[in-house]
């Protein structure tokens, strides 16, 4: 059976882990499945959660699948306490892609139930507003397929789209991402682009969307490679394009030339609100869905936007520096870091200056990076907290921290600056901290405790399987 989302949602359900909530009560369309989540953060959990009744609407919602390392694992089917081996696992499965065939049944899953004509309606969508200052309802996590003119080749990527009435949704594209060249080379020529969205799948579909690569890049086979089966495609019914077969839901459509709306405030990933913009307006030809469908939806100023392209660019960025510094241990851009604006790095350092080697490969191959942290391979990379007691306890401001200044970096960065630092632009300040001991001279010991011991000692064997001491709770 192919993996979709009813089969991931199974599998979760199924390890009985605190990686999946579900929701019976009653929950409002608008405002309520974000603050949710934000109530769960507060108490330090991150889970994906599925909402069984959505007011007005009969579809359940699923969102947070991408809010924690340990849902990563998941889709890959790692153990979620292993996290070096998930980054290791993504290189691995990446770098065999597998190529999308044909689906051979007699009717494709996400065509049981289709729309077209007066019978489209994006309204009967359970699309919600996130925050209160977004300017309008939008889809967060629809995977986008258009073709370019000019190669024929497909291209998938993953982009918002704010409901602008029964048949028509916005589409903000990033001028430097795929589907913006895409969208220019056809408008360039005068003709409209073809575009389906699909909503609702595996999560390796949304992570492989996010792979980095040229134009040509097949992203489906990236999927396929992550899924370790090939992508089932079907043909649309109103445009020339294939999508995924067991996708929950595609909405088809064309983007006029010169079509622009307004578009925002919109709640970014760095939590604010963006400003608002101009974007192509796609006109829905088509609706198609599943038979009693799973709506999936993304938190877009949460931790879980970032985590769906965080182990692209941890793998880009760990072939990347390890041909500078091949003693690199790990890569990390924990969700601190906002948009991957904190990258953590750890190394088993050679020669002195490497640490700071290292942090200019990162700032080299990744203009989204503002701080780097440079570790030895004693800290755990994936805990914040010894990651910051390494800059408390090893570094001196004036001898390990180097700073660049007016670098390229993201441009939504609220404190980002232009030619002079009194105006807005896409540059930053960026910074290498280089926590790790120097290699000439003592340096304190760390405390730890004796490793046979550790490995001897399960807590369960003292604590019991509930966690607790004795019966009344004594110690």
């Amino acid at each position: 059976m192919a993996k979709d989302l009813r089969s991931f949602i199974d599998g979760l359900r199924a390890s009985r882990s605190a990686d999946l909530v579900e929701i019976e009560r009653e929950i409002p369309r608008d405002l309520f499945m974000t603050l949710i989540q934000e109530k769960l953060a507060k108490e330090g959990r991150y889970p994906a959660v599925l909402f069984r009744n959505v007011a007005g609407h009969g579809w359940p919602v699923v969102t947070g699948l991408f809010s924690s390392y340990s849902l990563l694992a998941r889709m890959l089917e790692v153990d979620p306490t292993d996290k070096k081996r998930v980054l290791s696992e993504y290189m691995r499965r990446e770098a065999g892609p597998i190529a999308p065939i044909a689906f051979t049944g007699t009717t494709a899953p996400v065509h049981e139930i289709v729309m077209t004509g007066d019978d489209i309606d994006l309204d009967r969508l359970p699309v919600q507003k996130h925050c209160a200052g977004d300017s309008g309802r939008y889809i967060t996590i629809g995977c986008m397929i258009c073709r370019d003119p000019v190669s024929g080749v497909a291209n998938v990527g993953t982009y918002r789209h704010e409901l602008k009435g029964r048949t028509r949704m916005g589409c903000m594209m990033n001028p430097v991402q795929h589907a913006a060249t895409i969208r220019n080379r056809h408008h360039g020529a005068g003709k409209a682009m073809e575009v389906a969205v699909f909503i609702g799948h595996h999560p390796a579909y949304h992570v492989g969307a996010a792979s980095r690569g040229p134009l040509e890049h097949d992203e489906l086979a990236v999927t396929g490679g992550l899924l370790g089966e090939a992508v089932e495609l079907v043909a649309c019914k109103t445009v020339d394009l294939k999508v995924p077969a067991h996708a929950e839901v595609v909405i088809e459509g064309r983007i006029a030339p010169d079509s622009f709306e307004n578009d925002g405030p919109f709640a970014e990933y760095a939590g604010y609100y963006g400003a608002p913009m101009k974007v192509p307006v796609i006109e829905v030809t088509a609706i198609t869905h599943r038979r009693q469908p799973i709506w999936h939806d993304l938190f877009p100023s949460f931790r879980e936007h970032t985590q769906v392209g965080v182990l692209g660019r941890e793998a880009q960025l760990f072939r990347r520096v390890r041909e500078i510094v091949p003693t690199l241990d790990a890569i990390h851009l924990p969700p601190s870091g906002a948009n991957f604006w904190h990258c953590y790095v750890s190394l088993r350092k050679r020669v002195q200056g490497e640490g700071k080697l290292a942090g200019l490969a990162v700032l080299g191959s990744n203009y989204d990076v503002k701080h780097v942290i440079v570790v030895d391979d004693d800290i755990d990379i994936y805990d914040d907290q010894e990651v910051l007691w390494a800059v408390a306890t090893r570094v001196q401001a004036d001898a390990d921290c180097s700073i660049v200044t007016n670098s390229f970096g993201a441009h939504l960065d609220p404190t980002a600056y232009g030619e002079t630092r009194s105006e807005r632009g896409p540059m930053t300040t960026k910074v290498i901290v280089d926590t790790t001991r120097p290699l000439n001279r003592e340096f304190a010991q760390r405390v730890r405790p004796a490793a046979q011991l550790w490995d001897a000692v399960n807590l369960r064997d003292y604590l019991g399987p509930g966690g607790a001491g004795a019966a009344d709770g004594r110690p």
